[in-house]
């Protein structure tokens, strides 16, 4: 199994959308500094039981992660810059474009997840996985109706009665062995944006990333009734990805997903690890931030 992260530079770089938590200017944290302690932390504590692990990126992101902060990816990869002429505030392009260039079965992790033990063991024989199940299908309906009713031209897949039928997944993680299924998924999630650009301007672009990354995916699963496997079950609404208390005994997987972003709370705690476990890497983000290369 091939381990991916992604990091598309456009979005991170959103100085315009600063503000506003449907974008991902500095990944969605804070400030900067945070985000780069946040994904050093992420990268090491996959590596720790994942080696087979690659970066997939662009110029920026080699500059800053292999240059600067030399983080330990088996690999690295500039792919990322064929996505230059699309609008920044597509963010989740970076990671269907990820999936889409694959050739052997995968797992991308998001670079706001940390693992303290070999957690993915029991899913990744799997055609198809994921990180859990979401359970809010109505926050869809809005985007749903308004691409149905506008867009110059809608792939069949996006096609689907808003109900409990669709098992929403959620990519904190995501892959499987099928990975003909995976081009088949993003290859129409960009003839949907491909065939809409002038859409974009006049929607919550927040949803729509939802949208074509989750949705879609979750929907064409349905159709092909395909079931796939999730790192958390799928009745389990009250688990908590951010129990830095239970580790390293329940809790052996932390991701800081939404507004957990935005917690001082976890984020001294991640930054904190950092500083505990790779005091090396903190002071390389230290350093690059001190004489401003970052």
């Amino acid at each position: 199994m091939k381990f991916i992260q992604s990091f598309w530079s456009k979005p991170f770089e959103d100085d315009d959308n600063r503000n506003n938590w449907n974008y991902r200017h500095h990944g969605g944290f804070p400030t900067s500094f945070i985000f780069y302690c946040v994904w050093c932390y992420s990268c090491l504590s996959i590596k720790k039981y994942y080696p087979s692990l690659h970066l997939i990126t662009d110029e920026v992101g080699l500059y800053i992660f292999q240059e600067l902060l030399g983080l330990p990816y088996e690999s690295f990869s500039r792919d990322l810059d064929a996505l230059d002429d699309y609008d920044k505030k597509l963010w989740a392009l970076g990671k269907l474009h990820a999936y889409r260039i694959q050739e052997e079965p995968f797992c991308h992790v998001d670079g706001d997840v940390f693992f303290f033990g070999p957690v993915l063991n029991a899913v990744l024989a799997e055609q198809v996985f994921c990180q859990s199940f979401d359970h809010n299908i109505d926050q869809y309906t809005e985007i749903h109706s308004y691409v149905h009713d506008h867009f110059n031209s809608v792939p069949i897949e996006f096609n689907a009665t808003l109900d409990d039928k669709i098992k929403l997944i959620n990519a904190g993680i995501i892959g499987g062995t099928d990975v003909e299924l995976f081009r088949f998924y993003t290859k129409k999630a960009f003839e949907l944006i491909d065939h809409n650009r002038d859409k974009i301007k006049d929607i919550n672009v927040g949803i729509l990333n939802l949208y074509y990354e989750q949705f879609l995916f979750s929907n064409i699963l349905t159709e092909k009734q395909i079931e796939p496997s999730s790192l958390f079950k799928s009745n389990d609404r009250g688990q908590n990805f951010a129990a830095f208390h239970d580790i390293p005994g329940k809790s052996r997987y932390i991701h800081l997903i939404s507004h957990f972003k935005k917690s001082t709370e976890f984020l001294e705690l991640a930054v904190a690890r950092l500083i505990s476990e790779y005091p090396e890497y903190y002071d390389r983000v230290k350093t690059a931030f001190d004489k401003g290369w970052l």
